[in-house]
């Protein structure tokens, strides 16, 4: 092996595909010549002179559009809000405020803006009156706080609640330690 000459492989590749030819051409067979690649040049360029003459034929639609657009907003802006004129037009409250911006009006200020639910009451008073008996119930027996909320599943903040409107205490701890002593 080391030492030995390779065989020639191509040669031998070679004298094959030779063979195959000449048969090839002694059954009959012909060359057939076929189409070769073409050329197909790039889509020409769009004509200059006519993209010029669009562009001057139509007017700045665009700038006419959003000026009326803005108009019809500051006749809006003198009787609505933010909120009324994004019902009212379906655009959002920053194209609204752009708009706003570019005309050099406002709309409206909401009324209602900063206040949250101030004066607003969320509470059944009859749902209340009914958990003060029971608190004061449960405080009667020697329950804590703590443990009303516990029981009562409520918050604190509903227990405090319902004291300060129904005028109701706890016993203090200092209270608690006098009632043991006497």
């Amino acid at each position: 092996m080391i030492g030995e000459p390779a065989p020639n492989q191509r040669a031998a590749v070679l004298a094959q595909l030779n063979a195959s030819i000449d048969a090839f051409f002694q059954a009959g067979g012909a060359v057939q010549e076929l189409p070769s690649f073409q050329y197909v040049p790039h889509r020409p360029h769009r004509d200059l002179e006519v993209i010029k003459a669009s562009a001057e034929a139509q007017p700045e639609t665009r700038g006419s559009k959003r000026q009326q657009r803005i108009d019809e907003l500051r006749k809006l802006a003198r009787t609505m809000t933010y909120a009324q004129a994004m019902a009212h037009t379906g655009m959002s409250q920053t194209a609204l405020y752009r708009a706003a911006v570019d005309g050099c009006f406002r709309f409206q200020p909401d009324p209602n803006r900063g206040k949250g639910n101030v004066g607003k009451s969320n509470t059944d008073p009859v749902k209340d009156k009914a958990l003060a008996e029971r608190i004061v119930a449960m405080r009667d027996v020697g329950i804590t706080m703590a443990q009303v909320c516990r029981r009562l599943e409520i918050s604190f903040t509903v227990v405090h609640r319902i004291m300060r409107l129904f005028d109701l205490t706890f016993p203090t701890t200092a209270e608690k330690r006098a009632q043991r002593r006497a």
